[in-house]
């Protein structure tokens, strides 16, 4: 084993070891060193710097081109200008500008020379003046059309909430499609970006971002200020005389530490240092008398543009401090060569003592107590910087975990938001439920006696953890169609079915007509054709008004019902066009091995034919199994037979239907399962995925039972359930009242559908009250003797 030893004894031997060699070597090699040091120390300096000033611009490139890109996807962005209003695209482009400041405007230029544009009014105070615009306007729409009488350049001046203030037009030469930014961007399949050059409205340097948007030939373009950018570069400077530089391959600048950038000009050097592609090398030079250290690096080569970055500084700065440890050390030599080692062993005794401090507080930021990380006092500078980067340190992993929590927060919220819109029949589903679900598990947190005594979430990670569970409960939705979730009718699909049926009556009574007409011809009794006609056309009357019936669907459809739909069924009608003309290749397959039927065709008036059936392909019974599901799986994955649907003994919905509505909840935990979560949110999909299982083992997708269920996962049944029971924002049912979810809830728990315990909790505490003041309707808060559930 490797033998160690106390960094005391380990920092007097090499102690004792380096004074005597710098005692033998200082005077002649010392000074060499310092130079070698301070060359390197620059470099590593510069090197530091310049990585800065690339991210910072890569970072501000990239978001421009992103913010492109986003907006490239914009429905109606290409619509050509008018005279009126586009508040959409305004409101998109004014959001996306607010998310960056230095963004001066956003414009889209049309192949016809037409031009809109959206300019942020707080980019620069000389704006308001330079438009003669009002002085609560923030944002400046421009339009430039013909109109009949000549080519028009109109001002739309909006205030904060886009509310027009005053407008104006004037009449205008000026064609987009002539602009170097439109010509450029068309000539490019990726954004271009244009070099620096002044803007005339701002009186400042900028850069244009231009690409064509997709499939067309318009193009859109940003306006991008260097103020930030400039005001950045200052902030990486280290000394007064150290300068920051961005600038192309002529040598024009982009941007500077300097704050007058139009009167700055590029030095010679660093042109040269270009030419002779001498970059991330120490350039040292003089300038006006004074030494110099410089170092030129590439910046981007992106998008046809050379860009690159200097940086500079008094060559005194960098040695001043090595020529002084110079002097220091020859002294130092010479006293510490006097101090006796108990001496020594004091000084060794500081240093350890902070370093012991440091592991201390390193140990806090291991086990993630990042606001018990606190300054290790000490005289040593080294130490105390080293002590002050562990609490920024811990602090920036604060910021940067809290930060990565608000987006995982808000992106699942956006999830919720997502599938809430998707179907007016889930409402505002998926964000109520969580508020309940954490009203109810803070009133089991806080039980100090009963069942839930021994209950607690241990921290706050806990909390978030079953909260974002809750968010995430129905995020399976997403697979399930719209129109399955929708469904009204028995027929319904995309669209209501009986249309088409209706007009299959239609032509059977119409060929009762005809059929009646030509009786007539043959020489039958008019008085008994017209009893005949009247007597099968009546009954036509009947069958449909039934058919009909039977479509809206009800609590139960009894076997008489379903016999009378099977014989109407039986009716015929003559089909005199191809059925297969006209359809999608996904409707061709499905009429796969079936023969086609010369036409005319006799056809039944209802049917379940073949070409109804959707296969279920690409399904993994083993994994299925695996995975822990106990839904019966229909054969089909669809099924649109006429007389099927119409034979739905209850509700609208078919077995291949109704396994794919509660699919989301397979698919939730599959979605879920596959994230790599952290050892505290582990849980996530445990808490998301068991919202419709029992006490008893007959819910779904996993026919868990109680000993399977935690208490979390037990508040989301409860939760889940009295949100559908009383959520009044869907159309196809009205929402209960607190009386009525509560008594339906009450039977549940005598069933073991839902847990006794917390249900008599959920009563107890007022959880019903609380939620219901805030998301039930007035009407829907009657008084609940809650004595007689528990």
């Amino acid at each position: 084993m490797f033998r160690t030893i106390s960094i005391r004894v380990h920092i007097l031997i090499n102690f004792l070891i380096v004074v005597g060699l710098i005692s033998l070597s200082l005077l002649g090699l010392q000074y060499y060193f310092s130079q070698k040091l301070a060359i390197s120390a620059t470099h590593t300096n510069f090197t530091q710097t310049s990585e800065q000033v690339i991210k910072l611009f890569k970072n501000g490139d990239a978001n421009i081109k992103n913010m492109l890109y986003f907006t490239e996807l914009y429905p109606d962005l290409n619509v050509a200008p008018t005279d009126t209003k586009n508040m959409k695209t305004i409101d998109r482009f004014a959001t996306s500008m607010q998310r960056l400041p230095s963004v001066y405007a956003m414009y889209i230029g049309h192949p016809n020379g037409d031009f809109f544009e959206v300019i942020n009014m707080e980019s620069s105070s000389t704006l308001h003046e330079h438009f003669q615009a009002p002085s609560k306007t923030r944002w400046t729409v421009i339009r430039i059309f013909d109109s009949p009488k000549g080519r028009v350049k109109k001002f739309d001046f909006l205030d904060t909430y886009l509310r027009l203030l005053s407008s104006r037009s004037e009449f205008t030469d000026y064609r987009a499609n002539i602009r170097p930014w439109f010509v450029q961007a068309n000539q490019s399949d990726k954004p271009i970006r244009t070099d620096p050059y002044l803007f005339s409205n701002l009186q400042q340097k900028g850069i244009t971002y231009s690409k064509t948007i997709d499939e067309t030939d318009a193009v859109l373009a940003i306006d991008f200020t260097l103020t930030e950018l400039n005001s950045a570069l200052q902030k990486l400077t280290t000394h007064p005389s150290s300068e920051v530089v961005m600038f192309g391959k002529q040598g024009d600048i982009i941007a500077s530490s300097k704050s007058q950038l139009k009167e700055y000009t590029m030095d010679a050097v660093l042109k040269q240092a270009l030419e002779e592609d001498k970059t991330d090398q120490i350039l040292r030079y003089e300038q006006n008398g004074t030494e110099k250290f410089a170092m030129v690096s590439t910046l981007s080569k992106e998008m046809n543009l050379d860009t690159y970055v200097a940086v500079k500084i008094d060559a005194d700065v960098m040695l001043n401090p090595y020529m002084e440890q110079i002097r220091y050390s020859i002294a130092m030599a010479i006293f510490f060569l006097v101090l006796t080692i108990p001496f020594i062993l004091y000084i060794t005794a500081r240093i350890v003592k902070p370093m012991t401090g440091l592991m201390l507080e390193n140990e806090k930021v291991r086990m993630r107590r990042f606001d018990e990380v606190a300054p290790v006092r000490s005289k040593i500078k080294e130490m105390v910087k080293l002590s002050d980067s562990l609490v920024s340190m811990s602090v920036s992993i604060q910021a940067y975990q809290k930060a990565q929590a608000e987006l995982m927060d808000a992106f699942i919220k956006l999830i919720a938001d997502a599938i809430d819109a998707k179907s007016a029949y889930t409402g505002g589903h998926c964000q109520r439920v969580p508020e309940l679900a954490m009203i109810l598990a803070k009133e089991a947190d806080k039980a100090e006696e009963g069942p839930f005594k021994a209950f607690r979430f241990e921290n706050d990670d806990a909390w978030r953890e079953f909260e974002t569970g809750a968010w995430l409960h129905d995020c399976g939705k997403v697979t399930t169609p719209e129109y399955v979730v929708d469904k009204a009718t028995k027929l319904e699909t995309i669209h209501n079915r009986i249309h088409e049926i209706r007009t299959r009556f239609e032509v059977i009574w119409r060929d009762i007509e005809v059929e009646s007409y030509e009786r007539r011809i043959k020489g039958e009794d008019d008085a008994e054709v017209s009893v005949w006609k009247e007597a099968m056309q009546q009954s036509l009357v009947d069958d449909f008004n039934f058919i009909a019936e039977c479509n809206i669907g009800g609590e139960f459809m009894s076997q008489d019902k379903r016999d009378r739909v099977k014989k109407i069924a039986q009716k015929v009608w003559v089909r005199h066009f191809d059925d297969r003309a006209g359809i999608s290749d996904a409707e061709l397959l499905r009429y796969e091995g079936v023969p086609e039927r010369p036409v005319p065709a006799q056809e039944q008036l209802l049917s379940d034919r073949p070409e109804h059936v959707v296969k279920r392909i690409d399904f993994d019974d083993e994994a299925y199994q695996e995975a822990g599901f106990k839904l019966d799986v229909p054969e089909h994955l669809y099924d649109y037979g006429e007389i099927y649907n119409l034979c739905i003994e209850k509700g609208t919905l078919t077995d291949e239907e109704r396994f794919k509505i509660q699919e989301h909840v397979i698919m939730t935990i599959k979605m879920l399962e596959r994230l790599p979560y952290p050892d505290n949110m582990k849980r996530i999909p445990e808490y998301a995925g068991t919202h419709h299982e029992t006490m008893i083992g007959t819910g779904y997708p996993r026919q868990l039972s109680a000993s399977d269920l935690s208490t979390p996962a037990r508040i989301m049944v409860i939760a889940d359930i009295f949100e559908a029971l009383t959520a009044s924002d869907r159309p196809y049912k009205k929402g209960k009242t607190l009386s009525e979810a509560i008594k339906i809830m009450s039977f549940m728990q005598k069933d073991e559908h839902i847990d006794r315990e917390l249900f008599k909790l959920f009563l107890t505490s007022g959880t019903y009250m609380e939620y219901a003041k805030r998301y039930l309707k007035p009407e829907q808060i009657d008084e609940v003797d809650i004595k007689t559930y528990i």
